[in-house]
């Protein structure tokens, strides 16, 4: 569909759909190297070049099937493959194991699947699988790291006691724990 328009006032309007023509009666092919719109506004190269910034959760995507430590908001540490992610951060961890900290020792506790709901991620990040073997810490058996934990959280448990018990005794108080909120 053509119109006729008055000499110097630019080319006719295409209809809706039509491609562009260059100079000469050329189409652009898909190969060069102008850019197009995609679906989303943005430009992205049509050479199939690699998107440099994906919003949200979508940018998780080039991180599947890579080993990860999760830590979650209740302290917990969780090591494992991520193999699934949702819009809502939600993660599905394989071969995943819980990983305990005290001092310079470590344990593992396998956990096979896990799914982590995304309110509950603090902190997601790669593992080095070159790096993961160098580290100083010392890996224990899950009996002995358990029991170090125990011990540990005891001792923090009395040292707890006996400050609350001195600043009973100069008239100060600091609320519980569970009364205040989560947040």
């Amino acid at each position: 569909m053509r119109t006729n328009s008055p000499p110097g006032t630019g080319p006719p309007p295409r209809p809706a759909g039509a491609c562009a023509s260059g100079p000469g009666g050329e189409r652009a092919r898909a190969g060069s190297a102008s850019p197009r719109a995609d679906a989303g506004g943005g430009a992205s190269a049509a050479s199939g070049e690699k998107m440099n910034y994906m919003p949200g959760t979508a940018s998780l995507i080039q991180d599947i099937d890579k080993k990860h430590l999760v830590l979650l908001r209740d302290g917990r540490t969780l090591i494992g493959y991520l193999r699934s992610i949702d819009q809502f951060a939600n993660l599905v961890l394989h071969q995943t194991v819980e990983r305990i900290h005290v001092g310079k020792k470590y344990g593992d506790i396998p956990r096979g699947i896990f799914v982590v709901r995304g309110e509950n991620v603090v902190l997601l990040g790669e593992i080095d699988l070159e790096k993961e073997s160098d580290t100083p810490l010392q890996q224990v058996s899950i009996e002995e790291i358990l029991e170090v934990q125990r011990v540990e959280q005891q001792t923090k448990q009395e040292s707890d006691k006996l400050k609350m018990q001195a600043l009973k005794e100069r008239g100060l108080s600091i609320p519980r724990a569970d009364t205040l909120d989560e947040y």
